[in-house]
């Protein structure tokens, strides 16, 4: 028979053993990374280890008898945003929860586990997919945009080659012979006509610019030839308004551009019909075509030669806040309802993607009421950069020669090839003074101040083995059939181009 004292020796046996247990286990949980707070069933902190005191900023001697604050149920796991005393932070724990007892009452033993990163890594993520979806969107209300653009401009350009013809035939009297007003209002008529047709080929040119639709040539050119056609169309524009409308001479002596003819004529055309508006009658137009090294203000490759192609006039000027929103689709530099010049804001734009299609730019300087410079940057052919003296630059210093051209002017280098295996061939066997002038290039180069100090060895590394590989490549490519292509002359010219079709790639779809 168990008395009442065995029995309250055994409970107190049993706390006793309890608190031994707690005791065993409690430098543990202190030392435990996540935090371990004891809350009794009135939600009150009674116990709180250091990682826990470290969650919520504030020492543990301080958080027991405050209320946790958050309603608890054991067995579930969830989480908790903690706004730390102090700083104001907020951090974010996840919780789990277990009944147990703790000296001799049934409380609740809360697990914190920091999951701030992971919460922050969460938001990211949905911005970025949100912000993925928004591109997304704007990708395709862009390409909804083009399409019908494109679709649109077919459809009118119909109806106003009609309306041309009809009223050309009209004004050579073949529906018989027109009176002198009547003669006047056709010739209205036709105008207009041809004003809404170059209007919608603009939009036309626009639309496949933006779908990555509008194809270029890329074959060398004469300067002379693209200058003349283009001040053959413009001069009768120059002249009504009593404009000096000239060409300085010496650009039958430049080497050919790489580029589309038709289209390098277009741009031209705008920027000459651009200054003629501009320019108040008596005043002048200057157009010049320089071979230059690449301006720091174009988008251009640092090592290529550019023929430049500069259309200058004494016209209103630009002013600077200005100067790049011209570029952008139907911007004026004067606009409003009373802006002296007529024109739709797409010719530069048009004319800005069409010289970087081909591997170019288009840029300007201006000043107000002193007029303003348009700049039409294109490729050099580069076996004929070889051999010319380029221009001064704007500090009077002939700018350097592609290191293309240096290596084309070594000694029997220069010679006829049979493709690109034969130049590889020809690479190698003078692969000694190619080395030698990269080297020279280096140690005169202004940019590399630590360069001439250097000794020979640090200066060649692996110089020699980058040129082989090079070779290599070009033997390989001819083995393949490659066709040649003015991209391989430099990969930063791949990474532009994949940068500018990478949208329109992504939305590619197989028929």
């Amino acid at each position: 028979m168990t008395t009442p004292e065995a029995t309250g020796l055994h409970a107190a046996s049993g706390a006793d053993d309890l608190h031994d247990h707690w005791d065993r286990l409690r430098p543990i949980i202190e030392s435990l990374p996540d935090g371990i707070v004891i809350v009794d069933q009135r939600g009150d902190i009674r116990f709180a280890n250091p990682a826990a005191a470290g969650l919520f900023n504030r020492p543990a001697q301080d958080l027991i008898g405050t209320p946790f604050g958050t309603p608890l149920t054991a067995g579930e796991t969830t989480e908790m945003e903690i706004v730390r005393r102090g700083g104001g932070d907020v951090v974010y724990a996840e919780l789990r929860v277990v009944d147990t007892d703790w000296e001799g009452e049934m409380v609740e033993l809360v697990s914190l586990r920091e999951i701030t990163d992971r919460k922050h890594a969460e938001e990211r993520a949905r911005q970025l997919a949100c912000e993925r979806d928004a591109r997304l969107e704007a990708e395709a209300a862009s390409q909804a945009k083009s399409d019908f653009l494109a679709i649109m401009s077919h459809e009118l350009r119909t109806p106003l080659n009609a309306i041309l013809g009809y009223s050309e035939l009209m004004e050579l009297g073949i529906s018989g012979d027109l009176t002198d007003a009547l003669r006047k209002q056709v010739g209205r008529i036709r105008l207009s006509a041809k004003h809404l047709l170059g209007l919608v080929n603009d939009i036309l040119d626009l639309a496949k610019v933006e779908a990555g639709r509008l194809s270029v040539a890329s074959l060398p050119s004469p300067v002379a030839e693209a200058l003349a056609a283009a001040v053959t169309l413009t001069q009768p524009q120059a002249q009504a308004k009593n404009l000096d409308l000239s060409v300085i001479p010496g650009s039958e002596r430049l080497p050919s551009y790489i580029g589309d003819e038709e289209r390098v004529r277009q741009i031209l055309v705008n920027l000459l019909s651009n200054s003629v508006k501009c320019t108040s009658p008596g005043g002048k137009i200057t157009i010049e075509a320089v071979v230059l090294a690449p301006d720091p203000q174009a988008r251009l490759l640092p090592r290529n030669s550019y023929i430049c192609i500069s259309v200058s006039d004494t016209g209103l000027g630009i002013s600077e806040d200005k100067l790049e929103s011209i570029f952008e689709p139907f911007v004026q530099a004067e606009s409003g309802p009373t802006r002296p010049q007529e024109g739709s804001g797409l010719g530069l734009t048009i004319g800005r993607r069409l010289a970087r299609a081909m591997a170019g730019d288009l840029t300007v300087v201006s000043e107000r009421e002193k007029g303003s410079m348009f700049s039409l940057w294109l490729p050099a052919e580069v076996r004929a950069v070889a051999g010319v003296s380029t221009s001064a630059g704007a500090g009077g210093e002939a700018p350097a020669t592609s290191a293309a051209a240096e290596i084309l002017a070594i000694p029997n280098l220069n010679q006829q090839t049979r493709g690109l295996a034969d130049v590889a061939n020809r690479v190698m066997s003078q692969l000694g003074p190619i080395v030698d002038r990269i080297v020279n290039r280096i140690r005169s180069d202004p940019a590399i101040g630590t360069s001439p100090s250097l000794r020979t060895s640090q200066v060649v590394d692996h110089l020699s083995t980058l040129v082989a590989d090079i070779v290599s490549s070009l033997a390989a490519i001819e083995d393949a059939s490659g066709n040649p292509s003015q991209m391989l002359a430099d990969a930063m010219e791949i990474q532009r181009l994949v940068s500018e079709r990478h949208g329109a790639h992504r939305h590619f779809r197989p028929a």
